[in-house]
Parts: structure tokens; sequence; C-alpha cells
């Protein structure tokens, strides 16, 4: 009975050893750089054994609360537990088990994992004060994460934890964001070397090597008597010099880091048998690529920007005014008319916003109330005086049209005393049969201190925006701006919505002159600029002169035969 219990006993110690050599505490993220409440907090396990680890029904003990579900960490795997899975997939793209309650402290504390049994199989105390990583290294605060420099390392021996060096191409609060969740860690102890050069009485192995700046070669004697001699004193064109002294034998190495580019020679003394080493610039990684506007349109199921908090650069051609009075808000479109918000709350960059002005843009991708934009760090003007697509005509708001060019047609004002302006803009209702419309005048539109357009029914133009509940699910909410009051076309009969006579203008965009092509002579043409100034009035012509007008964007009100059109 008693070789029974012992056998018993060795064999739960056995199954206890062997959870505490698999289940590492690899990183952790104790204070992210955010405001109020952390939704970014996050553990990393790794199982370092050679089969797979069941953590159904384990539970942390210290630092957080949680059992874990039915979940298997496969050999040489990770998970990530996190106080907010959603933000954690949002930000990271990282799938994470998001732990039951309370938030892990920023002062340092125990973190502790138990088996069902209650037995503890992993603890690490983790602090803010050196030799543990501070806040003058990038953490606590600082934007990066903390990581175990070798899997094997003590956990608990502060020196063995240095911060994350992988960069996320993010920002929180002004401060870079830095982490490995759910990956191998960015961090190793020790010099370790990047490029290894075997030495020998016969020469070096590799003899030439090309390297980038801020990377380390370690040469490792093999046989014979040698040294490494990259002296200036030698080799005058050197960019520094380097090198380990006088020849010896035996196993030794030798590491050197190289900090300046160039072409660097060297020599083993005894043999005079020389090596180089050619170093080069680190290509640039642009820290906000080029995405193109239909990559980065895409949301979730709950409305919620699929690229939320990405770093990039758009490109696209400005369709709206600026609908902010400080700052920034407009949109581009492509040639698709797939069209991105451009915000920035106070900076206006010194750029005057214009129809038809192609802009390059740098920023991070934000979300307001469901509307996706591009908060503004760098703009500038590629060209001016382009074509705008050609508007989308709709009969709903949908969340594909969202800041695309768009059209709603024979549609009455529901009423008109909501036609009054207050504080930086108001909505009216427009109806077509059942079908109700929300338009939304700013305060920077010409629109806003005009009286309500004149007619019964109209052609309405802008741009689609988004006001929707201040948090996910971003659902409704859509709301068409126009730009100018002109964008208010009346209908003033059948004929204005039937086209019955077919009117075309060419070449458009115009450099000199444009061409009405009709079967019939238009009674007249009005010129109107972009604001809705009359700029040029012609009776009996079919062709306008522009080449001494200056460019831009022009509306051209035509009167033919029993009907009015207007082309831009």
């Amino acid at each position: 009975m008693m070789s029974k219990i012992n056998t018993t006993l060795w064999m739960l110690f056995a199954c206890i050893a062997v959870s505490s050599a698999q289940l590492k505490i690899t990183e952790i993220s104790y204070n992210p750089p955010e405001s109020g409440t952390d939704s970014l907090e996050y553990i990393e396990l790794y199982n370092a054994g050679s089969t797979a680890l069941d953590l159904e029904n384990y539970s942390f003990s210290k630092g957080v609360v949680m059992t874990f579900p039915a979940v298997t960490i496969q050999a040489g795997g990770y998970l990530v537990v996190a106080v907010n899975a959603e933000a954690m997939d949002r930000n990271f793209n990282v799938t994470a088990i998001q732990w039951t309650k309370d938030a892990l402290s920023n002062s340092g504390e125990t973190i502790s994992i138990v088996d069902p049994n209650g037995n503890e199989v992993i603890s690490v105390t983790y602090q803010k004060t050196a030799p543990w990583p501070t806040f003058a290294d990038g953490t606590d605060g600082g934007g990066r994460s903390i990581e175990l420099c070798n899997i094997d390392a003590d956990p608990n021996d502060g020196s063995n934890w240095k911060v994350s060096e992988n960069d996320y191409g993010f920002q929180i609060n002004g401060r870079q964001v830095y982490g490995t969740p759910g990956a191998e860690n960015s961090v190793h102890c020790g010099v370790t070397a990047d490029y290894i050069i075997e030495v020998s009485e016969s020469g070096f192995s590799p003899k030439d090597l090309t390297i980038q700046v801020g990377e380390s070669v370690r040469w490792v004697n093999i046989s014979g008597s040698n040294n490494i001699n990259g002296d200036q004193t030698v080799f005058g064109n050197n960019p520094e010099s380097f090198g380990n002294g006088s020849p010896a034998s035996g196993d030794w190495t030798y590491d050197y880091k190289f900090e300046i580019a160039g072409y660097y020679e060297y020599q083993s003394d005894p043999s005079g048998i020389k090596g180089s080493i050619t170093v080069e610039k680190k290509p640039v990684i642009d820290a906000y690529p080029y995405r193109t506007i239909a990559e980065v349109k895409g949301v979730k199921a709950d409305g919620v920007a699929d690229s939320l908090g990405i770093k990039c650069t758009l490109v696209g051609i400005v369709h709206s005014i600026n609908y902010r009075p400080t700052g920034l808000q407009f949109v581009i479109n492509d040639a698709q008319n797939k069209g991105f918000a451009i915000f920035n709350n106070s900076n206006n960059f010194g750029y005057d916003v214009t129809p038809g002005d192609e802009v390059e843009v740098k920023g991070k991708i934000d979300q307001f109330r469901g509307l996706s934009q591009l908060v503004v760090d760098s703009l500038k003007v590629r060209s001016s005086g382009n074509a705008l697509v050609d508007v989308k005509k709709v009969d709903e708001f949908v969340e594909d049209d969202e800041s695309s060019f768009i059209q709603i047609s024979d549609v009455a004002f529901a009423d008109p005393t909501q036609w009054e302006a207050a504080s930086s803009g108001f909505n009216v209702e427009m109806v077509k049969g059942s079908q109700t419309y929300a338009v939304r005048i700013v305060n920077t539109s010409d629109a806003f201190n005009a009286p309500i357009p004149a007619g019964e029914r109209f052609n309405v133009i802008g741009i689609l925006s988004q006001f929707a509940g201040s948090s996910a699910p971003f659902e409704g909410g859509y709301q068409l701006q126009p730009r100018y009051l002109v964008d208010f076309e009346a209908l003033s009969s059948v004929a204005d919505l039937d086209n019955s006579i077919q009117v075309t203008i060419a070449p458009n965009p115009v450099t000199n002159q444009i061409t009405v092509i009709s079967e019939q002579m238009p009674q007249k043409i009005e010129i109107m600029d972009a604001q809705g100034n009359q700029v040029k009035t012609l009776s009996n012509k079919d062709t306008i002169d522009f080449s001494m007008m200056p460019s831009g964007m022009y509306l051209i009100k035509i009167e033919i035969g029993n009907q009015t059109l207007i082309k831009k």
C-alpha cells in the first residue's frame, strides 16, 4: 500500500516538474502609454517543452484573476492573456484570452500560475526599478513591453529582462509602441554576433563580407597563431580602426560592432592574409508605408475600421471643401470614387483645401463615431486642377459609400424650417417617397448663411459622412454633406428629370475652349466658380473660352430647349 502511495506522489511531483519546466512567462506589458483605463496590458506565456501543454483549469493565483478555459499551447508555441482581447486584436492583430478581472500593477507585483490541484508552476515578480527595465529604458508608460532575453534565463532576475525592440508602427499619447505579443522575443542576453568569420593560418572564411551599419562580426580562431588588425595605421582608408591586439593561438574570439558605413580592410599579421568588411547604410524604412484608399476602407462587422491605428501614406484627389474652421477635415478620392476623410484637430499645415488638388497625406488611421479618417502628420500638394470623378447616384446611404462623392436625386425638404444656421452646422431632412435622407450643412459652406435654396425638388450632391454612436457597434448615422449652395440643383420642370435633350461638354477638363455638344443651340450659358459666383454669361453660343480664367472647378448652367442643366 505504501509503495502505491509513494508511486502516486512521485508521478504527481514529476507532473508538476514537467509543467514548471514547460510553462514560461516571457513578456509583460504592465503599463502601456494609455490615458485612464489601460486596454493593452498583457502577459505572454510560452511552452518550452517538446509536447503540447493543456492549461484547462490552470489559474492565476497572483497578479490577475482568471481560470484558463480548454486551451492548449503547442510545443514552442505562445499564448497571450490580456485585459482586453478586442484591443489586442485591433492594435496588434493578436488573438488573446481575456482575463476575468484586475489589472497589472504599475509598481510591480508577483504573477503566479497554479495547476488544477493548486500547485504553483510558474511565478515571476517583476519590478519597475533597476536591474529591471525602467521608464528611462522605455517601459512603465514609455511604450515598450518587457521581454525575457533567454527562455532558459531566471525570470526573477531583472537583468534578464529587456525592453522590446520590435516597433509596431503606431503611437499612443506620443509614445511609440513596441512589443512581440504571441511571437518570438526581439531581445537576447549578452552580445550576439550577427556574422561569424573563421580564422586560420590559411586565411579568413568568409574572406569578404557585406553587412549593415549597427551589425556585429565575431572572428573565431580555429587554428594557428593569428590576430585581427584593421588599424588605420595599416589601412589608412578604413573609416575607423578595429582589432584585437597581438597574435595568439588557441580558441579565442573577437567581436566588433561596425557603426560607420564604408569599406574596411584587415589582416592577420603573422600570415599577412587580408580580408574585407563592406558596411552599408541601413535601408530607410518608411514609417508611413503607402496604402491605397481601397486598402484602408474596410470595416469589421461592428463597423470598426480594420486598419485602425496603422500609420500610412494616402494619395488622392480632393473632392470637398474644408469642413472644419480650424485644422483640417476634407475628403480625398481615388479614380473609382473610393473616398477617405482627412483630419487634424487644429493644424491645417498651411494648406488651403481646394477641390481638384492631388495631395499626399501621411498620418494614422483613426475613427470618430464610425467615420474612418486619417489624422494628418504631414501633407503636400502634388498637383492641382485635376478632374473630379463622376458623381455616384445613390438611393440609400451605405457604409461602402462613406466619404464617396454622391448624389441623391429628385428630393424635397421635409421641413423647410429646419434650414436655420446654428453652431457648427445644422441638419435638414430631405425626402423622396418613403426614403428620408439626413443632409448636413456645415458652417464652412457658403450654404450655411444662405437662404434655403429656391425650388420644390432637387438633385443634391456632396460627400457621404457618418456620425454614429460614440462607441462600437457603429451603425447608421450617415449624412450627406454638400460643399456649396450650388450643390442643390433645383429641378424646374419635368424635362430636368428626364434630360430629354442630350447634352455633353468636351473636352473636360479644359485648357482653352470647351464646346457644348447638343442637337440644339443653348439659349443661355452661365459660368459660376466653385463658390457659386457668376463669372461669365453667354447667349446663343455653344463654345466657351476658358484660356484667360484661373484654374479650378467651374459650374456651367446651360439653358437649352425647355430644360436647364448644370455641368461641372
